[in-house]
């Protein structure tokens, strides 16, 4: 059985490995908790349906693996694990390659140094077995070879489906400053424990992200998306449009701070509310979620998740307005580290 290795959001493994099982029949290897990786085995007849994956950024089809220590003589390992991986199988004559490094740990050499080594083991052998040089485009690759050296140990892959990362969805058509990663977006709804009918609201919903995820998911459920710039609206409503799913959103434009003023009752919030950043001060941050939460208690039903630096503060204002935190996670965003949380009343 051909083995992937999935990529993801640090912090949200496990969610793109539970998806693999579920959609592809994958067994599950490893999962790389904080390195965003999960390892899995899968048919090969079901290797064409990863594209449905949702809560992964890439698939690669690993090809060897082996071990290299931190110092900077024993490159001449990955060296190795090149050679007798197979990688020029995959390269054809007049294409192009490009080398991907991703490295975890204490090394004496960078990853400018693996790529270099990598790209000439890469060259040699495919003059010596094929007869052809083949040519370096770091930009348009026809073939990309993955390696990722983790602390001693050392995986060759190929790129599946091309260098767009599958999180980047084909309908962004307006991207909001502050976006949220449709795979992050995927994970909350599935933490949230949402299921098809819920009455599902995100009302600082930016560009539509957790509405348009969920439209994907959930076939019965009503969505609404609402935010106080109409701005953001407009450009939720032209992203639902490019995803094909805007007859089944509400767009409101509408005030997270007076939320019982819009929407009387809802089963389920999922959203990714503004991180202080832009707002300056912290007190500002904090006074706007404390309006914010008090307003969302008096009408969800059964959870809310929200993603957010100010975790700690906003656990205290939910277990105040008596909520029950039933779930926290931490994970990447951007070169950002916020914790999901989900409570229940």
């Amino acid at each position: 059985m051909p083995t992937l290795i999935l990529t993801t959001n640090p912090g949200i493994e496990d969610i793109a490995a539970d998806e693999a099982r579920h959609v592809l029949g994958a067994k599950v290897v490893e999962v790389k908790t904080g390195l965003g990786r999960a390892v899995v085995e899968v048919s090969e007849e079901n290797v064409e349906l990863v594209d449905r994956l949702a809560s992964i950024h890439r698939a690669l089809l690993l090809l060897a693996k082996g071990s290299v220590c931190g110092e900077r003589e024993c490159l001449a390992d990955v060296k190795s694990v090149i050679e007798e991986s197979g990688v020029i199988d995959f390269l054809v004559p007049y294409g192009s390659f490009a080398v991907r490094v991703n490295r975890v740990g204490e090394h004496s050499f960078r990853s400018l140094d693996v790529a270099s080594v990598v790209g000439e083991a890469v060259i040699e052998a495919a003059k010596a077995r094929r007869g052809w040089r083949p040519r370096v485009d770091l930009d348009y690759p026809s073939t990309v070879v993955h390696v990722d050296v983790i602390h001693s140990e050392v995986l060759v892959s190929i790129e599946l489906g091309g260098e767009l990362s599958w999180h980047r969805r084909g309908y962004r058509v307006y991207d909001h400053p502050a976006a949220l990663k449709p795979t992050l977006a995927y994970a909350m709804l599935i933490l949230s424990g949402a299921r098809d009918g819920d009455h599902i609201i995100d009302p600082m919903c930016g560009g539509g992200t957790v509405a348009i995820e969920a439209a994907y998911m959930f076939e019965h459920s009503k969505l609404t998306c609402m935010d106080m710039n109409p701005r953001h609206i407009a450009g939720a409503k032209l992203n639902a449009k490019a995803a094909l799913v805007y007859p089944r959103i509400r767009f409101v434009v509408g005030d997270a701070r007076r939320l019982s003023s819009f929407i009387e009752e809802a089963d389920v919030l999922v959203s990714n509310p503004p991180y202080g950043i832009r707002l300056g001060s912290p007190r500002q941050v904090r006074r706007v979620y404390r309006d914010f939460l008090t307003e969302a208690t008096k009408i969800i039903r059964k959870s809310i998740t929200i993603i957010t630096p100010e975790h700690r503060f906003a656990s205290k204002v939910l277990e105040e307005l008596g909520w029950k935190i039933m779930h926290e996670r931490r994970v990447a965003h951007g070169n950002l580290y916020p914790h999901i949380l989900v409570a229940t009343p």
